[in-house]
This record gives C-alpha cells, structure tokens and sequence, in this order.
C-alpha cells in the first residue's frame, strides 16, 4: 500500500522569496533607469560640447578671415610706399570680443621680422654660405653657441655629412632615445628645432636655447628677406659682423611686438584703432604723423620711424668705413609671409589657431598651414 505524502509549504518562507524577488526587480528597475539617465546626460554633453566646439572652430574660421581682409586691404592701400610696420593696421591687436556667448582676440604677426631657417639651403639643396654666417652672428648675438647653426643646418641640408664640430646627421640622432632621423629638409615648424641637436630638451640648456631663439626665427619658403621695419635689433645684428653696435639704434620695432612670440603683442588694441579712425576728422592726417621716409633713428624727437625705401636703411647701417656696409644683406621694407594668431573661449572652452599666410603684390592671400594648439 502506498503511501501518499502531502507536502505542507510553510507561508513565511514563500513571503520571503517574493520579497526578495521584489527587491532585485526593483534593483534592476533602479540601476535600468539610472543607466538610461546617465546616458542621456552624457548624450546631452556630448551634443551640447559639438555645439561648443562647433562655434569655436566656425570663430576660428573667421578669425582668420578677418586677417586675411586686413592684410588685403593694407595691400591694396600701399601706404607709406607699401612698407610693413607696426604702423599699420594689420598689426593691431584684437583684444577679447564677445560673440554669442564666446570670446574672440587675435593679432597678425610679421614673420619676415625674422630669421627665415630655411633660407640656409637653397632649392637646389645647396648651403647658402652667407644665410649661415648671418645665422652664426644671429645666435652670437642671443648668446647661444654661435657652433649650433652647423647642426641647425645638417638638419635641413639633403646631404648626411655632419658640419663642423656640432654638426649633426643620422648617425647622432639614431642614437637618441627614442632614435629618430634627420629631416635633410626644409622645417615645418619653428617647433622642429627642439628635434636638432643643441635645442632639444634633453640637452644640456637646450629648451632654454630654443626660448631664447624662438622669437627671432621663422620657418617659411626660401628666398625671403628680412624686413627691417620689424626685425629685432638680434635678426639686424645678424646683418654684418659690426652690426652688432648698431642694432639697437636701428632697431624700429618695439621689444614688446617681439619678445612674447607666439603670443599676441601688447597694447595697440584693433577695436581702439577702429573707434579712433572713426571719431578723427582726417585719418589720412594720422597716417602721415606715424612715421616718415628718413627719419633719423637717433633723433629723439623724430617720434616713430619707418623706413620706407631700403636705401634710407642701408645709409643709417653704414659704418665708419666703406668695407662696413649691408648692401649686400638680404633685407626689405615690405613682407610677404605673415602668421595670424586666433584663440576663441567659451565656458570653460578653449581653442588656438595658428595660420601661415602668403600675400603677393596684389594683396591675394593664401593660408600655407594652419596648426591648433602649438607652432
């Protein structure tokens, strides 16, 4: 005979279960909910920070734009006989200007103020033997170790024979760490000498080398001239060994439009220039009162100078003998090869632009290379 067991459930333990499953149902609710919250917070951010980052490139953009028409326009005016000064509108700072919430300030700023590196090697990749001893002098000058420019142009020179005593080719650099090559080729960036031996971080001294050059040198095609109207008394002295004496005085440039690179020069905002040309009666009067052919740099009262032909320069560089002279020297009273400067901030939001610019005789300007961030 069977027997038949009847199996009893006890009530608490089925309460506890449903209980516990309760709990975990509404735990996954929970944890389901706050996921999709987070999700959609997140998603609201990202949106929000492409609205953000969206404005400030289309700032940038413009930014760059309005040099452009700037550099065009003076160009196209050709005052003071077409010469490039600080004089000039162009080289105004833009102060911070609100726009939709973001800021915008800038500056256009000289690079044949300069001494252009690539100009040491030819398009035919030889060495030109006078840009190099302008090189030496230039770095004697700034007190660095007038050697460096032998590895300053292995870096550039096509051929891999080391220059000199500091010169420095492939074997060198492959022995770095991490290793890397010579470009043997002309430089990008001003940023590249940090690469060259006697400039590079790791050196001895070498990020101090690279500080104290940066504001004396560019990186633009070759073939440029030095602009006298706004070269340091540093790239002058570069000009002529005796030049050295003589910079100072015919330094035209302020320090400040220099010293600070690649940051925007002090003072002389453009918003002040516009609202000033506004309210005079006669802004050609102004124009003529900035500066005038000849003025003699010694004469204390002459106010600002400008040299608007090459030949006034040459004259006021002539030292005491015939044999000091820079007639042959590389130099202008005009630029071709500009860099704008743009930053633009929003909240807590930043971006800096960087535009290499060409403008030829008829004021037509074309942007080389831009670069965010850095040189």
């Amino acid at each position: 005979m069977k027997r038949w067991h009847q199996k009893y459930s006890i009530p608490g333990k089925q309460e506890g279960a449903a209980l516990i499953t309760t709990l975990l149902i509404v735990a996954l609710i929970t944890i389901t909910v706050t996921a999709m919250t987070s999700r959609q917070v997140l998603s609201i951010q990202r949106a929000s920070n492409r609205q953000v980052l969206g404005q400030l490139k289309g700032l940038l953009g413009a930014g760059e734009n309005f040099a452009i028409a700037v550099l065009n326009r003076d160009r196209k005016e050709g005052e003071r006989n077409n010469s490039d000064s600080t004089e000039d509108f162009w080289a105004e700072s833009l102060p911070p200007v609100p726009v939709d919430g973001a800021t915008v300030e800038g500056c256009v700023i000289d690079l044949q103020g300069k001494f252009n590196l690539n100009n040491l090697v030819n398009d035919e990749g030889t060495t030109e033997q006078l840009e190099f001893e302008s090189l030496q002098r230039l770095l004697t000058a700034l007190s660095i170790n007038s050697d460096f420019a032998e590895s300053i142009l292995d870096w550039i020179d096509p051929n891999a024979d080391a220059t000199g005593v500091e010169g420095a080719e492939d074997d060198f650099y492959t022995g770095q760490t991490p290793p890397y090559r010579a470009a043997n080729g002309p430089m990008a960036s001003p940023t590249e000498l940090l690469l060259v031996k006697g400039f590079r971080v790791t050196d001895e001294g070498g990020l101090d080398n690279y500080d104290v050059l940066l504001p004396h040198i560019s990186t633009v095609p070759y073939g440029t001239s030095i602009n006298v109207n706004t070269a340091s008394a540093a790239v002058l002295a570069s000009l002529a060994d005796y030049m050295i004496e003589r910079s100072d005085d015919l330094q035209v440039v302020d320090n400040g439009y220099w010293e600070n690179y690649p940051g925007c020069p002090e003072g002389g905002g453009l918003l002040d220039t516009l609202i000033n040309a506004e309210d005079d009666e006669d802004p050609a009067a102004a124009d003529s009162d900035a500066g005038v052919e000849g003025d003699n740099p010694d004469d204390e009262d002459a106010g600002s100078f400008i040299y608007e032909n090459i030949e006034q320069f040459i004259a006021d560089a002539k030292g005491d003998t015939e044999e000091q002279n820079v007639d042959g020297a590389n130099i202008d009273k005009s630029s071709r090869y500009f860099m704008s400067r743009v930053t633009v901030s929003r909240d807590e939001s930043s971006l800096t632009q960087f535009s290499i610019l060409e403008r030829d005789n008829t004021g037509a300007v074309r942007v080389l290379r831009r670069t965010r961030g850095s040189l």
